[in-house]
């Protein structure tokens, strides 16, 4: 049996974008869920804390049948790095020819979004406004939740998470649309070495400025682009190159990499970069695999299509679902109330799309 010693990369289609996105919704989601309950293990995702990487190999041995909802508490959280992973790959794509005015950039993402946000805000007023009463909701968490809305509670230590957790990527994302045209600028006029730069700069500047900005000013860099600068770059650079080879080698290495990140304090703010490199090549090679399975193809292409609103409402509707599980913290409990949460987000994320094309109309 003969082993390739190389990976060949070509341009990811449109249809592998889409799987790619319903892989990393799907994590994302799981995780969002399942590391709410009790004896979760807690993960690496902001900050590095080795005790939890103990947790989740304590409890992977105590209690194996767990393992569903032990890793996709420790390791789920990295669908977001694939989703950044994408923002800089489609942005380069589609202007790699022609990099468009900042001003302009900007409007047109700020017009694709908002319609989705304020659907989802709206979503999320009505939710809880009835499980725990409008003007309750309305006083406690209006202004919070408006500057989730504009990408401000980033910088404000209390409201990062408030009222909608996985909302912190809003303004994350809304920061990279800032200077992802003046990046694209740099590299077709220096070429690749500037995103070669821009992801050993993310590396430095999380090792060297992370812990001082966290010690004067409660901030954490992942909580900007700056911690994530690394992944979108690794995007912006694949992009670049439309078809070149990946020694089988380097990739075992990046996984190497990846696994030593979560036991070596230094080498985890690599691990967004290490994932993707042995993770997109293994997702993209079952592609074959899911298109010989029309059900599973046509499910997870209508959950990638869905995903950027799966993201927004999730955050919100885990409880009192949640409340429930953490109530019986059993590995079947997890599961299956973990299941019924993906449907009741199906759900909600097509009546948000709906209302959000009707608003747009």
């Amino acid at each position: 049996m003969h082993i390739s010693r190389t990976c060949p990369w070509s341009p990811i289609s449109k249809d592998e974008g889409t799987l790619l996105r319903a892989f990393a919704i799907l994590a994302i989601v799981f995780h969002n869920y399942l590391h709410w309950i009790s004896d979760s293990p807690g993960e690496n995702e902001f900050t590095y804390q080795p005790e939890r990487v103990q947790s989740l190999l304590s409890a992977l041995a105590s209690t194996p049948s767990d393992i569903i909802r032990l890793l996709a508490t420790y390791f789920g959280h990295y669908g977001v790095q694939i989703f950044f992973f994408l923002s800089g790959y489609g942005f380069t794509i589609k202007y790699v020819n022609h990099p468009p005015p900042w001003w302009a950039f900007q409007k047109s993402r700020w017009a694709t979004l908002c319609p989705a946000i304020i659907a989802a805000a709206v979503g999320y007023l009505i939710y809880d406004g009835i499980r725990l009463g409008w003007h309750h909701v309305i006083t406690t968490e209006g202004v919070n939740l408006l500057r989730q809305m504009i990408g401000l509670s980033n910088f404000i230590p209390d409201n990062i998470y408030h009222p909608i957790g996985p909302w912190w990527f809003i303004g994350v994302i809304l920061q990279f649309y800032l200077i992802a045209p003046l990046i694209l600028r740099a590299t077709r006029r220096y070429g690749s070495p500037i995103l070669y730069a821009l992801i050993l700069g993310s590396f430095l500047l999380e090792f060297l400025a992370g812990p001082k900005l966290t010690a004067a000013f409660d901030f954490n860099i992942n909580h900007s682009i700056l911690g994530h600068l690394d992944v979108c770059a690794l995007g912006i650079l694949l992009a670049r190159h439309k078809s070149f080879t990946l020694p089988t080698y380097a990739i075992a290495a990046a996984g190497g990499l990846f696994i030593a990140g979560n036991f070596f304090d230094p080498l985890w703010i690599t691990t967004g970069v290490t994932l993707l490199l042995f993770t997109i090549p293994a997702l993209r090679a079952l592609t074959p695999a899911i298109q010989s399975f029309p059900r599973l193809q046509q499910s997870l292409m209508f959950i990638g299509g869905l995903s950027m609103y799966i993201f927004l409402c999730n955050g919100y509707l885990r409880r009192p679902l949640i409340d429930w599980a953490k109530q019986a913290p059993h590995w079947w409990t997890s599961l299956w109330t973990s299941l019924v949460f993906l449907i009741i987000v199906l759900l909600w994320a097509v009546i948000l799309r709906a209302c959000e094309r009707r608003f747009k109309k």
